[in-house]
Protein backbone atom coordinates (compact mmCIF):
# COMPACT_ATOMS: atom_id res chain seq x y z
CA UNK A 1 0.00 0.00 0.00
CA UNK A 2 2.83 2.35 0.90
CA UNK A 3 4.48 1.47 -2.27
CA UNK A 4 1.36 2.31 -4.19
CA UNK A 5 1.08 5.71 -2.54
CA UNK A 6 4.68 6.40 -3.25
CA UNK A 7 4.17 5.48 -6.79
CA UNK A 8 1.16 7.76 -6.95
CA UNK A 9 3.12 10.64 -5.47
CA UNK A 10 5.96 10.14 -7.82
CA UNK A 11 3.54 10.07 -10.70
CA UNK A 12 2.05 13.40 -9.61
CA UNK A 13 5.47 14.98 -9.48
CA UNK A 14 6.37 13.63 -12.89
CA UNK A 15 3.29 15.16 -14.56
CA UNK A 16 3.07 18.42 -12.58
CA UNK A 17 6.49 19.90 -13.28
CA UNK A 18 6.50 19.47 -17.09
CA UNK A 19 3.12 21.26 -17.46
CA UNK A 20 4.24 24.15 -15.29
CA UNK A 21 7.48 24.48 -17.23
CA UNK A 22 5.60 24.71 -20.55
CA UNK A 23 3.50 27.62 -19.28
CA UNK A 24 6.55 29.49 -18.03
CA UNK A 25 8.35 29.02 -21.33
CA UNK A 26 5.45 30.48 -23.36
CA UNK A 27 5.15 33.47 -21.08
CA UNK A 28 8.88 34.13 -21.47
CA UNK A 29 8.64 34.06 -25.25
CA UNK A 30 5.70 36.46 -25.24
CA UNK A 31 7.51 38.92 -22.98
CA UNK A 32 10.65 38.70 -25.12
CA UNK A 33 8.61 39.36 -28.32
CA UNK A 34 6.93 42.36 -26.74
CA UNK A 35 10.33 43.76 -25.69
CA UNK A 36 11.77 43.24 -29.17
CA UNK A 37 8.69 44.86 -30.77
CA UNK A 38 8.91 47.79 -28.38
CA UNK A 39 12.59 48.29 -29.15
CA UNK A 40 11.94 47.88 -32.89
CA UNK A 41 9.16 50.46 -32.83
CA UNK A 42 11.26 52.83 -30.78
CA UNK A 43 14.34 52.44 -33.03
CA UNK A 44 14.52 54.45 -36.21
CA UNK A 45 17.07 54.22 -39.03
CA UNK A 46 17.28 54.77 -42.81
CA UNK A 47 19.02 52.48 -45.26
CA UNK A 48 19.63 53.43 -48.91
CA UNK A 49 21.04 51.18 -51.64
CA UNK A 50 22.05 52.73 -54.99
CA UNK A 51 23.69 50.95 -57.97
CA UNK A 52 27.15 52.06 -59.07
CA UNK A 53 27.72 49.40 -61.73
CA UNK A 54 24.96 46.81 -61.93
CA UNK A 55 25.60 45.55 -65.50
CA UNK A 56 28.37 42.92 -65.42
CA UNK A 57 29.67 39.78 -67.07
CA UNK A 58 30.07 36.51 -65.08
CA UNK A 59 33.75 37.29 -64.42
CA UNK A 60 33.06 40.82 -63.16
CA UNK A 61 31.81 42.32 -59.90
CA UNK A 62 28.81 44.58 -59.50
CA UNK A 63 29.08 47.47 -57.04
CA UNK A 64 26.50 49.42 -55.07
CA UNK A 65 26.52 52.29 -52.60
CA UNK A 66 25.07 51.40 -49.18
CA UNK A 67 24.20 54.29 -46.83
CA UNK A 68 22.98 53.85 -43.22
CA UNK A 69 21.75 56.67 -40.99
CA UNK A 70 20.97 56.27 -37.30
CA UNK A 71 18.21 58.77 -36.62
CA UNK A 72 17.75 57.46 -33.08
CA UNK A 73 19.43 59.17 -30.10
CA UNK A 74 20.93 55.86 -28.93
CA UNK A 75 24.04 54.21 -30.34
CA UNK A 76 23.27 51.24 -32.59
CA UNK A 77 25.30 48.50 -34.23
CA UNK A 78 24.23 47.39 -37.71
CA UNK A 79 24.93 43.99 -39.28
CA UNK A 80 24.77 43.57 -43.08
CA UNK A 81 24.26 40.16 -44.70
CA UNK A 82 22.54 38.30 -47.58
CA UNK A 83 21.03 34.83 -47.29
CA UNK A 84 22.01 34.22 -50.94
CA UNK A 85 25.68 34.86 -50.28
CA UNK A 86 27.51 31.54 -50.84
CA UNK A 87 24.57 30.11 -52.81
CA UNK A 88 25.68 31.03 -56.31
CA UNK A 89 26.66 34.58 -55.34
CA UNK A 90 29.15 36.37 -53.10
CA UNK A 91 27.68 39.45 -51.39
CA UNK A 92 30.23 41.35 -49.25
CA UNK A 93 31.00 44.86 -48.15
CA UNK A 94 34.22 46.54 -49.08
CA UNK A 95 36.01 46.58 -46.73
CA UNK A 96 34.76 43.41 -45.04
CA UNK A 97 34.83 45.08 -41.62
CA UNK A 98 31.85 47.16 -42.77
CA UNK A 99 29.68 44.07 -42.38
CA UNK A 100 29.23 45.40 -38.82
CA UNK A 101 28.92 49.18 -38.47
CA UNK A 102 28.50 51.03 -35.20
CA UNK A 103 26.82 54.45 -35.39
CA UNK A 104 26.13 56.97 -32.69
CA UNK A 105 22.76 58.74 -32.55
CA UNK A 106 22.23 60.92 -35.64
CA UNK A 107 25.39 59.57 -37.40
CA UNK A 108 25.51 58.37 -41.05
CA UNK A 109 27.92 56.06 -42.86
CA UNK A 110 28.34 54.97 -46.51
CA UNK A 111 30.14 51.85 -47.67
CA UNK A 112 30.49 49.85 -50.88
CA UNK A 113 28.65 46.61 -51.50
CA UNK A 114 30.16 44.09 -53.95
CA UNK A 115 28.22 41.31 -55.70
CA UNK A 116 29.69 38.67 -58.04
CA UNK A 117 28.53 35.28 -59.30
CA UNK A 118 30.26 32.13 -58.03
CA UNK A 119 29.48 30.08 -61.13
CA UNK A 120 28.89 30.53 -64.84
CA UNK A 121 25.29 31.70 -64.77
CA UNK A 122 23.08 32.34 -67.77
CA UNK A 123 22.79 35.97 -68.83
CA UNK A 124 19.73 37.75 -67.53
CA UNK A 125 18.40 39.90 -64.71
CA UNK A 126 18.85 38.56 -61.15
CA UNK A 127 17.30 39.76 -57.93
CA UNK A 128 19.09 39.27 -54.56
CA UNK A 129 18.10 40.19 -51.02
CA UNK A 130 20.15 42.32 -48.63
CA UNK A 131 19.33 42.52 -44.91
CA UNK A 132 20.50 45.23 -42.49
CA UNK A 133 19.76 44.61 -38.78
CA UNK A 134 20.51 46.70 -35.69
CA UNK A 135 21.24 45.35 -32.23
CA UNK A 136 17.99 46.97 -31.10
CA UNK A 137 16.07 44.57 -33.32
CA UNK A 138 15.39 46.92 -36.25
CA UNK A 139 15.43 45.17 -39.65
CA UNK A 140 15.72 46.59 -43.18
CA UNK A 141 15.46 44.61 -46.40
CA UNK A 142 16.75 45.91 -49.75
CA UNK A 143 16.59 44.40 -53.23
CA UNK A 144 19.78 43.99 -55.26
CA UNK A 145 19.19 44.00 -59.04
CA UNK A 146 22.01 42.59 -61.19
CA UNK A 147 22.11 42.65 -65.01
CA UNK A 148 24.29 39.74 -66.12
CA UNK A 149 25.65 39.89 -69.68
CA UNK A 150 27.38 37.03 -71.51
CA UNK A 151 31.19 36.85 -71.72
CA UNK A 152 30.83 36.52 -75.50
CA UNK A 153 28.16 37.87 -77.85
CA UNK A 154 25.02 35.79 -77.50
CA UNK A 155 22.14 35.41 -79.91
CA UNK A 156 19.13 36.55 -77.88
CA UNK A 157 15.60 36.85 -79.02
CA UNK A 158 14.64 40.54 -78.90
CA UNK A 159 12.64 41.48 -75.82
CA UNK A 160 11.22 45.00 -76.13
CA UNK A 161 8.74 46.85 -73.98
CA UNK A 162 7.01 49.73 -75.79
CA UNK A 163 4.65 52.31 -74.34
CA UNK A 164 2.73 54.73 -76.56
CA UNK A 165 2.08 58.28 -75.41
CA UNK A 166 -0.36 60.17 -77.65
CA UNK A 167 -3.72 61.91 -77.65
CA UNK A 168 -6.33 59.26 -78.40
CA UNK A 169 -8.81 61.89 -79.68
CA UNK A 170 -7.45 63.13 -82.99
CA UNK A 171 -8.44 66.55 -84.34
CA UNK A 172 -8.27 66.51 -88.17
CA UNK A 173 -6.01 69.13 -89.68
CA UNK A 174 -3.92 69.61 -86.53
CA UNK A 175 -0.42 68.16 -86.00
CA UNK A 176 -0.27 65.15 -83.68
CA UNK A 177 2.76 64.07 -81.64
CA UNK A 178 3.27 60.34 -80.96
CA UNK A 179 5.95 59.23 -78.51
CA UNK A 180 7.23 55.66 -78.10
CA UNK A 181 9.05 54.79 -74.89
CA UNK A 182 11.23 51.73 -75.66
CA UNK A 183 12.96 49.46 -73.16
CA UNK A 184 15.41 46.71 -74.26
CA UNK A 185 14.88 43.98 -71.70
CA UNK A 186 17.96 41.83 -72.49
CA UNK A 187 21.62 42.25 -73.46
CA UNK A 188 20.90 41.99 -77.18
CA UNK A 189 22.17 45.03 -79.06
CA UNK A 190 19.27 46.01 -81.32
CA UNK A 191 20.90 47.95 -84.11
CA UNK A 192 18.95 49.11 -87.13
CA UNK A 193 15.64 48.35 -85.48
CA UNK A 194 12.89 49.40 -87.90
CA UNK A 195 9.69 50.85 -86.44
CA UNK A 196 6.77 51.13 -88.85
CA UNK A 197 3.56 53.01 -88.11
CA UNK A 198 0.63 51.51 -90.04
CA UNK A 199 -3.05 52.52 -90.13
CA UNK A 200 -6.09 52.97 -92.38
CA UNK A 201 -5.30 56.67 -92.13
CA UNK A 202 -2.81 57.26 -94.93
CA UNK A 203 -1.04 60.15 -93.16
CA UNK A 204 -0.05 57.75 -90.37
CA UNK A 205 2.18 55.64 -92.62
CA UNK A 206 5.61 56.36 -91.11
CA UNK A 207 8.87 54.45 -90.80
CA UNK A 208 11.94 55.15 -88.67
CA UNK A 209 15.15 53.25 -87.89
CA UNK A 210 16.68 53.35 -84.39
CA UNK A 211 19.47 51.69 -82.41
CA UNK A 212 18.48 50.26 -79.05
CA UNK A 213 21.57 49.25 -76.98
CA UNK A 214 21.45 46.31 -74.52
CA UNK A 215 19.29 46.91 -71.47
CA UNK A 216 18.79 50.52 -72.48
CA UNK A 217 15.79 52.78 -72.93
CA UNK A 218 15.02 55.19 -75.74
CA UNK A 219 12.23 57.55 -76.78
CA UNK A 220 11.11 57.78 -80.41
CA UNK A 221 8.75 60.54 -81.54
CA UNK A 222 6.53 60.75 -84.63
CA UNK A 223 4.74 63.86 -85.85
CA UNK A 224 1.82 63.34 -88.21
CA UNK A 225 -0.73 65.69 -89.77
CA UNK A 226 -4.16 64.01 -90.10
CA UNK A 227 -6.12 64.96 -93.18
CA UNK A 228 -8.59 67.77 -92.56
CA UNK A 229 -11.41 65.74 -94.09
CA UNK A 230 -10.67 62.38 -92.43
CA UNK A 231 -13.89 60.52 -91.70
CA UNK A 232 -14.75 60.67 -87.99
CA UNK A 233 -14.76 57.17 -86.44
CA UNK A 234 -12.52 54.76 -84.47
CA UNK A 235 -9.25 53.61 -86.05
CA UNK A 236 -6.41 51.32 -85.02
CA UNK A 237 -2.72 52.24 -85.20
CA UNK A 238 -0.13 49.47 -85.41
CA UNK A 239 3.48 50.00 -84.35
CA UNK A 240 5.44 47.19 -86.04
CA UNK A 241 9.01 46.46 -84.87
CA UNK A 242 11.23 44.68 -87.41
CA UNK A 243 14.77 43.41 -87.11
CA UNK A 244 16.50 41.80 -90.06
CA UNK A 245 13.18 41.85 -91.97
CA UNK A 246 11.56 39.85 -89.18
CA UNK A 247 8.65 41.19 -87.12
CA UNK A 248 9.66 40.99 -83.45
CA UNK A 249 6.80 42.97 -81.87
CA UNK A 250 3.50 44.69 -82.71
CA UNK A 251 1.85 47.29 -80.50
CA UNK A 252 -1.77 48.19 -81.17
CA UNK A 253 -3.37 51.57 -80.30
CA UNK A 254 -6.99 52.57 -80.71
CA UNK A 255 -7.74 56.21 -81.60
CA UNK A 256 -10.81 58.27 -82.43
CA UNK A 257 -11.02 60.93 -85.14
CA UNK A 258 -13.23 63.75 -83.92
CA UNK A 259 -16.13 65.23 -85.83
CA UNK A 260 -15.47 68.70 -87.26
CA UNK A 261 -18.40 70.90 -88.34
CA UNK A 262 -17.57 74.34 -89.72
CA UNK A 263 -19.64 76.97 -91.56
CA UNK A 264 -19.52 76.45 -95.32
CA UNK A 265 -16.84 78.51 -97.04
CA UNK A 266 -17.93 80.97 -99.75
CA UNK A 267 -16.11 82.65 -102.62
CA UNK A 268 -17.51 84.71 -105.48
CA UNK A 269 -16.56 85.27 -109.11
CA UNK A 270 -18.36 88.16 -110.79
CA UNK A 271 -18.77 89.28 -114.39
CA UNK A 272 -20.53 92.52 -115.26
CA UNK A 273 -21.95 94.19 -118.33
CA UNK A 274 -24.45 96.99 -118.85
CA UNK A 275 -26.64 97.25 -115.72
CA UNK A 276 -26.23 93.51 -115.05
CA UNK A 277 -23.90 91.39 -112.90
CA UNK A 278 -23.43 87.62 -113.15
CA UNK A 279 -22.18 85.97 -109.93
CA UNK A 280 -20.81 82.42 -109.53
CA UNK A 281 -20.88 81.57 -105.82
CA UNK A 282 -18.62 78.67 -104.84
CA UNK A 283 -19.72 76.89 -101.63
CA UNK A 284 -17.32 74.45 -99.95
CA UNK A 285 -17.72 72.11 -96.95
CA UNK A 286 -14.49 72.36 -94.93
CA UNK A 287 -15.65 69.88 -92.27
CA UNK A 288 -15.22 66.10 -92.19
CA UNK A 289 -18.92 65.11 -92.04
CA UNK A 290 -21.80 65.53 -94.46
CA UNK A 291 -23.71 68.62 -93.49
CA UNK A 292 -26.68 70.73 -94.55
CA UNK A 293 -26.47 74.48 -94.07
CA UNK A 294 -28.15 77.65 -95.24
CA UNK A 295 -25.68 79.91 -97.02
CA UNK A 296 -26.54 83.63 -97.00
CA UNK A 297 -25.19 86.67 -98.87
CA UNK A 298 -26.05 90.13 -97.46
CA UNK A 299 -27.50 92.48 -100.09
CA UNK A 300 -29.21 95.86 -100.29
CA UNK A 301 -32.91 96.37 -100.89
CA UNK A 302 -32.38 97.09 -104.59
CA UNK A 303 -30.12 94.07 -105.02
CA UNK A 304 -32.74 91.90 -103.32
CA UNK A 305 -35.46 93.18 -105.65
CA UNK A 306 -33.52 92.68 -108.86
CA UNK A 307 -31.60 89.43 -108.13
CA UNK A 308 -32.73 86.02 -109.31
CA UNK A 309 -31.26 82.54 -109.71
CA UNK A 310 -31.92 78.81 -109.35
CA UNK A 311 -33.01 77.72 -105.84
CA UNK A 312 -32.49 81.31 -104.68
CA UNK A 313 -34.43 82.38 -101.60
CA UNK A 314 -34.71 85.85 -100.14
CA UNK A 315 -34.95 86.64 -96.45
CA UNK A 316 -34.82 89.55 -94.07
CA UNK A 317 -33.27 89.39 -90.60
CA UNK A 318 -33.23 92.46 -88.34
CA UNK A 319 -33.65 94.90 -91.26
CA UNK A 320 -30.84 93.22 -93.22
CA UNK A 321 -31.76 91.49 -96.45
CA UNK A 322 -30.07 88.30 -97.67
CA UNK A 323 -29.94 85.99 -100.64
CA UNK A 324 -29.89 82.41 -99.38
CA UNK A 325 -29.41 78.83 -100.58
CA UNK A 326 -29.82 75.58 -98.65
CA UNK A 327 -27.09 73.10 -99.60
CA UNK A 328 -26.16 69.59 -98.42
CA UNK A 329 -22.47 68.79 -98.97
CA UNK A 330 -20.17 65.87 -98.16
CA UNK A 331 -16.68 66.48 -96.64
CA UNK A 332 -14.48 68.55 -98.99
CA UNK A 333 -17.34 68.80 -101.49
CA UNK A 334 -18.02 72.03 -103.38
CA UNK A 335 -20.97 73.32 -105.36
CA UNK A 336 -21.36 76.41 -107.53
CA UNK A 337 -24.63 78.35 -107.58
CA UNK A 338 -25.33 81.17 -109.99
CA UNK A 339 -27.41 84.29 -109.59
CA UNK A 340 -27.85 87.49 -111.59
CA UNK A 341 -28.48 91.03 -110.42
CA UNK A 342 -29.95 92.98 -113.34
CA UNK A 343 -31.29 96.54 -113.32
CA UNK A 344 -32.24 96.34 -116.98
CA UNK A 345 -35.86 95.59 -116.13
CA UNK A 346 -35.94 98.83 -114.13
CA UNK A 347 -34.57 100.68 -117.14
CA UNK A 348 -37.13 99.00 -119.38
CA UNK A 349 -39.87 100.00 -116.95
CA UNK A 350 -38.70 103.60 -116.94
CA UNK A 351 -38.55 103.65 -120.74
CA UNK A 352 -42.05 102.17 -120.93
CA UNK A 353 -43.29 104.74 -118.42
CA UNK A 354 -41.77 107.58 -120.42
CA UNK A 355 -43.32 106.23 -123.60
CA UNK A 356 -46.67 105.84 -121.88
CA UNK A 357 -46.59 109.32 -120.44
CA UNK A 358 -45.50 110.75 -123.77
CA UNK A 359 -48.31 108.91 -125.49
CA UNK A 360 -50.71 109.96 -122.75
CA UNK A 361 -49.86 113.59 -123.07
CA UNK A 362 -49.84 113.27 -126.83
CA UNK A 363 -53.31 111.76 -127.04
CA UNK A 364 -54.72 113.68 -124.10
CA UNK A 365 -57.16 116.38 -125.05
CA UNK A 366 -55.83 119.95 -124.71
CA UNK A 367 -59.25 120.91 -123.33
CA UNK A 368 -60.58 119.75 -119.98
CA UNK A 369 -64.28 119.77 -119.23
CA UNK A 370 -65.89 119.41 -115.82
CA UNK A 371 -69.55 119.47 -114.88
CA UNK A 372 -71.21 120.29 -111.58
CA UNK A 373 -74.71 121.17 -110.35
CA UNK A 374 -76.43 122.61 -107.28
CA UNK A 375 -80.05 122.64 -106.18
CA UNK A 376 -81.50 126.11 -106.27
CA UNK A 377 -85.05 125.14 -105.29
CA UNK A 378 -86.64 122.19 -103.52
CA UNK A 379 -90.12 121.38 -102.27
CA UNK A 380 -91.14 121.09 -98.69
CA UNK A 381 -90.66 117.34 -98.78
CA UNK A 382 -87.08 117.80 -100.05
CA UNK A 383 -87.74 116.89 -103.70
CA UNK A 384 -85.60 118.60 -106.33
CA UNK A 385 -87.46 121.21 -108.43
CA UNK A 386 -84.80 123.56 -109.87
CA UNK A 387 -81.11 122.85 -110.57
CA UNK A 388 -78.27 125.14 -111.62
CA UNK A 389 -75.74 123.39 -113.88
CA UNK A 390 -72.18 124.68 -114.42
CA UNK A 391 -69.88 123.54 -117.25
CA UNK A 392 -66.24 124.54 -116.92
CA UNK A 393 -64.09 124.54 -120.06
CA UNK A 394 -60.33 125.15 -119.87
CA UNK A 395 -57.55 125.32 -122.48
CA UNK A 396 -54.49 123.57 -120.95
CA UNK A 397 -52.12 124.64 -123.71
CA UNK A 398 -50.49 127.93 -124.54
CA UNK A 399 -51.96 127.95 -128.02
CA UNK A 400 -55.51 129.11 -128.80
CA UNK A 401 -58.06 126.49 -129.80
CA UNK A 402 -60.57 127.38 -132.49
CA UNK A 403 -64.04 126.19 -133.46
CA UNK A 404 -65.12 124.97 -130.04
CA UNK A 405 -68.62 123.44 -129.76
CA UNK A 406 -70.02 122.52 -126.32
CA UNK A 407 -73.00 120.15 -126.19
CA UNK A 408 -74.87 119.12 -123.05
CA UNK A 409 -77.86 116.79 -122.70
CA UNK A 410 -80.59 117.45 -120.10
CA UNK A 411 -82.55 114.31 -119.13
CA UNK A 412 -86.19 114.15 -120.28
CA UNK A 413 -87.40 114.54 -116.70
CA UNK A 414 -86.31 118.21 -116.74
CA UNK A 415 -86.64 121.22 -119.04
CA UNK A 416 -84.29 124.12 -119.66
CA UNK A 417 -85.77 127.32 -118.23
CA UNK A 418 -86.07 129.65 -121.20
CA UNK A 419 -87.57 132.51 -119.27
CA UNK A 420 -84.48 132.70 -117.07
CA UNK A 421 -81.06 133.99 -117.86
CA UNK A 422 -79.06 131.10 -119.24
CA UNK A 423 -75.60 132.20 -118.05
CA UNK A 424 -72.68 134.07 -119.46
CA UNK A 425 -72.97 132.50 -122.87
CA UNK A 426 -76.17 132.13 -124.82
CA UNK A 427 -76.73 128.70 -126.34
CA UNK A 428 -76.62 128.41 -130.07
CA UNK A 429 -79.20 125.65 -130.15
CA UNK A 430 -81.74 124.08 -127.75
CA UNK A 431 -83.30 120.96 -129.24
CA UNK A 432 -85.85 118.69 -127.60
CA UNK A 433 -86.08 114.93 -128.19
CA UNK A 434 -87.46 111.82 -126.55
CA UNK A 435 -84.13 111.28 -124.79
CA UNK A 436 -84.07 114.81 -123.40
CA UNK A 437 -83.08 118.35 -124.29
CA UNK A 438 -79.88 119.02 -126.20
CA UNK A 439 -78.21 122.36 -125.48
CA UNK A 440 -75.31 123.53 -127.67
CA UNK A 441 -72.89 126.45 -127.39
CA UNK A 442 -70.34 127.52 -130.02
CA UNK A 443 -67.13 129.45 -129.40
CA UNK A 444 -64.93 130.74 -132.15
CA UNK A 445 -61.81 130.48 -130.07
CA UNK A 446 -60.46 129.81 -126.61
CA UNK A 447 -57.13 131.45 -125.87
CA UNK A 448 -54.21 129.65 -124.27
CA UNK A 449 -54.90 128.81 -120.65
CA UNK A 450 -58.31 130.51 -120.95
CA UNK A 451 -60.99 129.44 -118.50
CA UNK A 452 -64.70 129.57 -119.51
CA UNK A 453 -67.76 128.95 -117.31
CA UNK A 454 -71.16 128.14 -118.78
CA UNK A 455 -74.17 128.04 -116.44
CA UNK A 456 -77.84 127.37 -116.99
CA UNK A 457 -80.84 126.21 -115.00
CA UNK A 458 -83.28 123.37 -115.50
CA UNK A 459 -86.63 122.76 -113.88
CA UNK A 460 -87.93 119.31 -113.10
CA UNK A 461 -91.19 118.27 -114.70
CA UNK A 462 -91.88 116.16 -111.63
CA UNK A 463 -90.51 116.33 -108.17
CA UNK A 464 -87.25 114.38 -108.13
CA UNK A 465 -86.65 112.26 -105.07
CA UNK A 466 -83.39 110.42 -104.64
CA UNK A 467 -80.46 110.61 -107.03
CA UNK A 468 -80.55 112.72 -110.22
CA UNK A 469 -77.83 111.85 -112.76
CA UNK A 470 -76.57 114.39 -115.29
CA UNK A 471 -74.89 112.89 -118.40
CA UNK A 472 -71.50 113.91 -119.77
CA UNK A 473 -71.04 117.18 -121.62
CA UNK A 474 -69.15 116.93 -124.95
CA UNK A 475 -66.69 119.49 -126.34
CA UNK A 476 -65.71 119.33 -130.02
CA UNK A 477 -62.91 121.48 -131.41
CA UNK A 478 -60.57 121.84 -134.38
CA UNK A 479 -61.03 121.65 -138.09
CA UNK A 480 -64.19 120.11 -139.41
CA UNK A 481 -62.43 117.16 -141.01
CA UNK A 482 -60.26 116.50 -137.92
CA UNK A 483 -62.56 117.27 -135.05
CA UNK A 484 -61.34 116.26 -131.57
CA UNK A 485 -63.56 115.61 -128.61
CA UNK A 486 -63.34 116.00 -124.85
CA UNK A 487 -65.86 114.69 -122.31
CA UNK A 488 -66.86 115.91 -118.89
CA UNK A 489 -67.66 113.84 -115.88
CA UNK A 490 -71.06 112.39 -115.01
CA UNK A 491 -72.51 114.36 -112.12
CA UNK A 492 -74.99 112.82 -109.68
CA UNK A 493 -77.16 115.00 -107.46
CA UNK A 494 -79.02 113.75 -104.39
CA UNK A 495 -82.28 115.17 -103.09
Amino acid sequence: MFTGEAKGLNTSVIYFFPMRWVKVRWVSWIVLAVLILAVSVAADSTVTLKPIDDQIKPSETATYSLSITNTESLKQRYTTYSLQSGQGWIVDTKPLKDKIIELAGGQSYTTTLQVRPLENMAPGIYYLDLSVESDLGEKHRENIKVYLSPEQPFDYLPSITAKVDMDERIVPGQPLSIKLFLDNKNPLDLKNLVIKLQSDISEFSKEVMVDLPPLQQKTVEFTVMPDQFQQPKDYFLFFVFERNDQVVKIVEKRVEVQEIITPFEKSEETQSDFLRTFVALNIHNGGNVKNTQTVVIPVSLWQSLFSHGDDLLKMKIDSQRYLSWEESLSPDESVVVYYTTSYRSLLYLLIALVIFLSFYFYVQSPITVSKSAVTTKSDEDGALSEIKITIEVRNKTKKPIKNVDITDMVPAIANVKKSLELGTLKPQEVKHSLQGTKVKWSLAEIDGHEHRLITYKVRAKLNIVGMFSLPRAVVEFGEKKRKSKAYSNIFRLHS
